[in-house]
C-alpha cells in the first residue's frame, strides 16, 4: 500500500511525525491508519484526513467511525460484532441496523462504482 508516489506524500509523512502516538507513525509508511477512541482528537482527525485523501489506503478502527463520520471506502470488513459497555460491565452485539450502516460505508455511489462487504 505505498502512497510515497502521490502528490504532496512528503507533507502528509510531516504531519504524522508531528504526533506522539508511535503506533500510528510506524503504520504510516505503508499506507496504513488507525483510528479509536483512545486516540488523541487531533490524531483521529488527521487519520480520517489523510484516508480522504488517499495518503491512507487501509484504515483499521472501531465501530464509531463507520457510525459518526462520512467517509466512504471500496471495502469494509467487520472483525467482530460486539462492543464492550462500561456502565454493562461488559459486552452486547451489534444490532442488524449498526452492522448495515457500517457496510454502507463500502462503494458510496457519489463516490466508486461499487463496493464490497
Amino acid at each position: 500500500f505505498d502512497c510515497s508516489n502521490l502528490e504532496k506524500y512528503d507533507l502528509a509523512a510531516k504531519d504524522t511525525k508531528k504526533s506522539r502516538n508511535k503506533e500510528m507513525l510506524e503504520v504510516f509508511a505503508s499506507g496504513i491508519g488507525i483510528h479509536h477512541a483512545g486516540m488523541l482528537r487531533s490524531d483521529r482527525t488527521m487519520m480520517e484526513r489523510l484516508f480522504a485523501q488517499g495518503y491512507i489506503k487501509v484504515l483499521c478502527c472501531t465501530a464509531t467511525l463507520a457510525w459518526g463520520v462520512n467517509l466512504p471506502a471500496h471495502t469494509v470488513i467487520i472483525k467482530g460484532t460486539q462492543l464492550y459497555i462500561p456502565q454493562k460491565g461488559g459486552f452486547t452485539d451489534l444490532g442488524m441496523l449498526d452492522v448495515q450502516q457500517i457496510f454502507g460505508r463500502a462503494g458510496r455511489p457519489q463516490f466508486q462504482d461499487m463496493g464490497e462487504a
